[in-house]
C-alpha cells in the first residue's frame, strides 16, 4: 500500500503541471522575504491580467516543469520560488512583476517561458517597457490603414479637381450667357 504522503505529493505535482499546461506564460520568481500582505498585493495586481501566482516547493516545481517540457527553466527553481502562470498578455504581466519588484525590492524575477520560448530577466525588463497590447495593436492597424487612407485621399483629390473643372466651365458659360443677355438688353 502506498504511503499517503507520497500520494498527496503526486497529486500536487499533477495539479501544478495542469496549471502550468493551461498557462501560455510562466514567470519564475524568487519571493524570499515577502510578507503575506505583500504576496496578497502581488496576487491581486496579477489577477487583473488573469495571472495566477503561487509559491511552490522546489522539488515539486522542478517535476512539474519537467512534465510540461519546461526543462530549461528547472535551474531557475532555487530558493523560495513563486510561479506566475497564465494570462494572454505577457507585456502586462511583465510590467506588473517588474513594477512590484522595484517597489518591494524583495521580489526577484529569474526568467520566464513565453509561448514556449525561454526569456531571461533582462529580456523581461525590456518587454515591460513596451506599450500595452492594445496600443501595439492600434499602431499596427493604424499602419495598415495609412496607405488605404492615402489612396482614398488621392482619389478624392482627383474627383474634386474634376468637379472644380466642371464648375469652372459652367461658371464661364453662365458668365458668357449673362454678358450676351446684357448686350441684348442694351440694344433694346
Amino acid at each position: 500500500m502506498a504511503k499517503i504522503g507520497r500520494i498527496c505529493k503526486e497529486q500536487m505535482i499533477k495539479e501544478i503541471s495542469a496549471t502550468l499546461k493551461e498557462g501560455k506564460n510562466i514567470f519564475v520568481t524568487d519571493c524570499t522575504g515577502l510578507s503575506v500582505s505583500e504576496l496578497s498585493k502581488l496576487r491581486n495586481s496579477l489577477k487583473i491580467s488573469k495571472i495566477r501566482y503561487f509559491i511552490v516547493k522546489n522539488s515539486m516545481g522542478k517535476l512539474a516543469l519537467k512534465n510540461v517540457k519546461g526543462d530549461a527553466m528547472i535551474p531557475l527553481v532555487e530558493g523560495t520560488t513563486g510561479l506566475a502562470v497564465g494570462g494572454t498578455d505577457p507585456i502586462a504581466a511583465s510590467k506588473t512583476l517588474v513594477k512590484f519588484s522595484k517597489d518591494s525590492g524583495k521580489l526577484k524575477i529569474k526568467g520566464a517561458m513565453l509561448d514556449g520560448k525561454i526569456i531571461s530577466e533582462g529580456e523581461i525588463k525590456e518587454i515591460s517597457l513596451l506599450p500595452p497590447r492594445e496600443v501595439l495593436l492600434a499602431r499596427i492597424f493604424g499602419a495598415m490603414k495609412a496607405p488605404i487612407s492615402g489612396f482614398v485621399t488621392v482619389l478624392q483629390g482627383t474627383i474634386n479637381k474634376f468637379v472644380y473643372a466642371i464648375e469652372a466651365i459652367r461658371t464661364k458659360k453662365q458668365n458668357a450667357e449673362d454678358r450676351g443677355q446684357k448686350t441684348e438688353d442694351r440694344k433694346i
